[in-house]
């Protein structure tokens, strides 16, 4: 390497330095495409509240939701790339570049990955006033041969929407999606035996079960989740391909200087380690996590394999 090359190298790694320095020196922003008052929305305050006491500038946190996450996604990928606009999103940002021509992002090439903040598994429950017995007798009754077995989602092309896809093919029975804006609803519709089977969140779930009128039929995750370990993975029961966890990424806009990436990816694995922090989210149903920048985009490159293999599969569903 030259003279001329030695001082270019020397000179950019002086700047990324600097930034590091400096960074932040005025408000953040962590910007959240979905409504406030969910799980996620908690999630973003809880780390914004303690960056803004490490840092010593507010962490703001913006909802933008719309378009299945679309706008905020969008807001965040034409920020510019200097570590003060970060998006908090799910799994969802993947599946909907994938099914809406429409979305004006690329998730691998608009952003950077930044920490993994949480894991989060998918329940399927049952309600106790329509059905009877563990996962296999339900799926085997007269009623489900007959096409009568319907499932309750957050919509049309959700993860939920894919799992019954998947269960339909797997157990042969021609199961009816019913769409739903939430956990919420859902609920009410499984409480009141006006469908049979629901899949929901953590969250969801444990209020499900609490209730006494629903049962847990499987989580889709590798392992039993410790919100309700009584419940069966799919995969003990003989069920295959269910063993997907959800999460929640801190992405940043592509061309974010590396050392402002690792700056926040270490203060937030930092925090969310924290007892206090972890017991919190696990209340929420949801588990810490943390980690490297690198470790974030190897979650979302596999992710996003895992989903081009899913519609492949199944194709772009819609109610």
């Amino acid at each position: 390497m030259n003279r001329i090359a030695k001082a270019g190298v020397a000179l950019l790694l002086g700047v990324a330095a600097s930034l590091a320095l400096a960074f932040p020196d005025k408000p953040v922003r962590i910007v959240l495409p979905y409504p406030a008052g969910g799980p996620t929305d908690a999630v973003a305050r809880t780390v914004a509240e303690r960056l803004s006491a490490t840092w010593g500038q507010p962490v703001i946190v913006e909802n933008r939701p719309g378009a299945n996450g679309a706008i905020g996604t969008e807001l965040v990928a034409k920020s510019p790339a200097d570590g003060y606009t970060l998006l908090l999103h799910s799994p969802i940002m993947l599946s909907t570049e994938m099914t809406r021509p429409t979305v004006r992002y690329r998730t691998l090439k608009d952003f950077r990955p930044v920490s993994q903040l949480f894991t989060t598994a998918v329940f399927l429950m049952a309600s106790n006033l329509n059905t009877q017995g563990d996962l296999k007798a339900v799926v085997a009754t007269p009623s489900a041969r007959a096409g009568e077995l319907n499932y309750g989602t957050h919509g049309p092309g959700t993860t939920g929407h894919y799992m019954g896809r998947r269960l339909e093919r797997t157990v042969g029975a021609e199961m009816t999606h019913v769409p739903f804006t939430g956990d919420a609803t859902i609920l009410a519709a499984l409480l009141g035996g006006h469908i049979k089977l629901g899949i929901l969140s953590g969250t969801g779930a444990k209020k499900a079960l609490e209730s006494g009128k629903v049962r847990g039929l499987a989580v889709a995750s590798a392992e039993r989740s410790p919100l309700m370990p009584e419940i069966p993975t799919f995969r003990e029961q003989g069920f295959q391909g269910f063993d997907r966890d959800s999460w929640g990424m801190l992405l940043a806009p592509t061309g974010t200087p590396d050392a402002v990436v690792n700056q926040i990816a270490r203060e937030v694995d930092r925090i969310v380690r924290q007892t206090e922090v972890a017991q919190q989210f696990l209340g929420f149903g949801l588990s810490a996590k943390g980690g490297t920048a690198a470790d974030a985009l190897h979650v979302v490159q596999g992710d996003f394999a895992y989903w081009s293999r899913l519609i492949e599969e199944f194709g772009v569903l819609a109610q």
